[in-house]
């Protein structure tokens, strides 16, 4: 059956199942209460930064943004992957999140350095206020509140099967850990005067683990956004199993590519030149239903089936 002009090809979607959409529903809950969460600790700790004279708490405050971030991107990547493709978008419009990701993580970038250039100049100039002890209580709120997220996200994360959902609970978690390193600088500071400080040194310690994940974030993105292949493990991975499927010789011309944090793929096989077309067509479908099958994260795959060469 011929396919009209400019028409899209139809695609099944598994995420139309009552499973799959309380699976989704699930993910996007645990990821919106865990934005409205970082969104209310980046404030908190910042107003308590500012007039506590705390720059730890501060630069602590830009790490929850960091995790607000990746909560956003988290929803644009559910909210688009459930997104069909349309006629003005043949792959969908998972490439947004990439998007997102790239200018979100430049943001990012530009406060981690304001704030390293901060705490650097209050180092070397000296100009250090003690912070008050009402600066303990917000690092003692922000750690618990982000280890009680991070565990309860890396559970939903486990019970999904989501790999982005797990990834966005190690976020939470190393919020917490700049959260108890921030508490411990605090604490030296209300010890001894002499000790005030480690309230900056702590700051910049925070400013380049954001600017750290910042570009990590970056640089993830335009990697993505051009094409660049998975790595080389992966790739190996995938070959070794289409070489397992029954009647496929040679795989080769393996090609893959991200669209958003999915991955498209293209590979050649050769076939026996005498089967029929119709065995080469199970064949190829096949090889494309496995790999989706194992690679949780391929949306399609292209396989062009060949004769055997030396057949």
């Amino acid at each position: 059956m011929k396919q009209k002009p400019n028409s899209i090809p139809e695609r099944s979607n598994p995420r139309s199942s009552p499973e799959s959409i309380s699976n989704l529903y699930g993910g996007l809950k645990v990821t919106v209460i865990g934005a409205v969460v970082n969104l209310i600790l980046a404030v908190f700790k910042f107003m308590i930064g500012t007039t506590g004279n705390s720059r730890a708490l501060v630069a602590d405050a830009v790490h929850s943004v960091s995790d607000l971030i990746t909560d956003i991107v988290v929803l644009l990547g559910i909210h688009f992957g459930n997104l069909p493709a349309d006629h003005d978008h043949h792959y969908g419009h998972k490439k947004i999140e990439t998007v997102s990701e790239i200018v979100l993580g430049l943001f990012l970038i530009i406060v981690a350095v304001k704030l390293a250039y901060d705490s650097g100049s209050a180092l070397w100039f000296k100009k250090i206020v003690r912070p008050t002890s009402i600066t303990l209580i917000a690092a003692i709120v922000s750690i618990i509140s982000k280890e009680l997220l991070y565990r309860w996200t890396k559970k939903v994360g486990q019970r999904l099967k989501s790999g982005v959902i797990i990834a966005n609970a190690w976020h939470h978690r190393t919020d917490a850990y700049s959260s108890i390193a921030v508490l411990v600088g605090l604490v030296f500071t209300r010890i001894s005067s002499a000790l005030v400080f480690m309230d900056a040194v702590v700051s910049l310690v925070v400013s380049v683990m954001i600017l750290k994940i910042a570009w990590g974030i970056t640089s993830g993105g335009f990697k993505r956004i051009i094409d660049t292949a998975p790595p080389s493990n992966y790739i190996e991975e995938t070959l070794e199993l289409i070489r397992s499927y029954p009647g496929v010789k040679n795989p080769h011309n393996l090609k893959m590519r991200y669209v958003g944090n999915a991955i498209y793929m293209e590979v050649h096989i050769e076939v026996e030149p005498d089967i029929s077309v119709k065995q080469g067509h199970n064949i190829a479908g096949g090889v494309k239903h496995m790999i989706k099958n194992h690679h949780k994260n391929v949306i399609d795959v292209i396989v062009h089936v060949e004769p055997l060469k030396n057949g």
